[in-house]
């Protein structure tokens, strides 16, 4: 039984890619806040996820995660009536029940109307008292993304002896430099802080990817005009986390300028 709030979320991660295993699924990559709190190697103290994102290599194929959906359902992961993309698990915390969630996302270098939600498991439950549509399971489009199967921006990471595939600091940090700057997405901006911290970024590898990906381009460019602009925003959202002794985004912005 999980202690803690941040303990039952750990559980939920090693639950999770037991459940995957188990029906030998393995295309796929943990993305999200556990690289930078798993990766973490600063005296920098990183809150923390709550629950966990799962990146399927094949998720823009309808259908192709039937096989991941249904295993966690055996599992006893249960759909979301809200979040199509989300699947649900009850835990025992302390004295408490809590659920916690897992995303189901599917890689693609740009975030469309198209393209947003992937159908995969169709649920023998309708939407509405007409019965016109059943509920559906689907993936979530994460921008950016592709890239990170393409150029293998990830490796196993084990946790208490159980090896997962977990996004880098590099590959985060792409998925991540578009969504810091909407609200409620304060703490990307940290995580993005904690990759810079960490010296994660592998700048030869992004500066071939701006060249030859005209999305990643624009994204590194709107993102540099975003710290030029709004840093004092930027700066105010890490500091939800930790005061740094400098600007952080001065700091992040005159590393990117200097190296790519």
């Amino acid at each position: 039984m999980a202690s803690s709030v941040q303990d039952g979320s750990k559980e939920l991660l090693l639950e999770t890619v037991h459940a995957l295993s188990s029906a030998g699924v393995s295309e796929y990559v943990v993305i999200g806040g556990w690289c930078p709190f798993l990766r973490n190697r600063t005296p920098v103290m990183h809150p923390g996820t709550l629950d966990v994102d799962l990146l399927f290599r094949q998720g823009d194929s309808a259908g192709a995660l039937f096989k991941a959906i249904d295993a966690l359902r055996m599992y006893g992961f249960t759909a979301s009536a809200k979040h199509s993309f989300q699947l649900l698990l009850y835990k025992t915390v302390g004295s408490e029940k809590l659920i916690y969630n897992i995303d189901l996302l599917h890689p693609q270098m740009c975030e469309d109307s198209m393209g947003m939600f992937v159908d995969h498991l169709e649920l023998d439950v309708p939407i509405d008292d007409h019965e016109r549509t059943l509920k559906q399971v689907c993936s979530i489009v994460q921008p950016n993304s592709r890239v990170i199967f393409d150029q293998n921006l990830f490796s196993n990471y084990t946790l208490q002896d159980t090896s997962f595939p977990l996004v880098d600091f590099t590959g985060m940090f792409l998925t991540k430099m578009d969504s810091c700057q909407k609200q409620k997405r304060e703490r990307d901006s940290f995580d993005i802080v904690i990759a810079f911290e960490n010296s994660g970024i592998d700048f030869e590898k992004l500066k071939r990817l701006r060249d030859s990906n005209e999305r990643i381009q624009k994204s590194l460019d709107k993102f540099r005009t975003y710290l030029g602009d709004h840093g004092e925003m930027f700066d105010a959202n890490v500091a939800q986390y930790h005061q740094f002794s400098y600007s952080p985004a001065a700091k992040v912005r005159n590393d990117l300028e200097s190296e790519l």
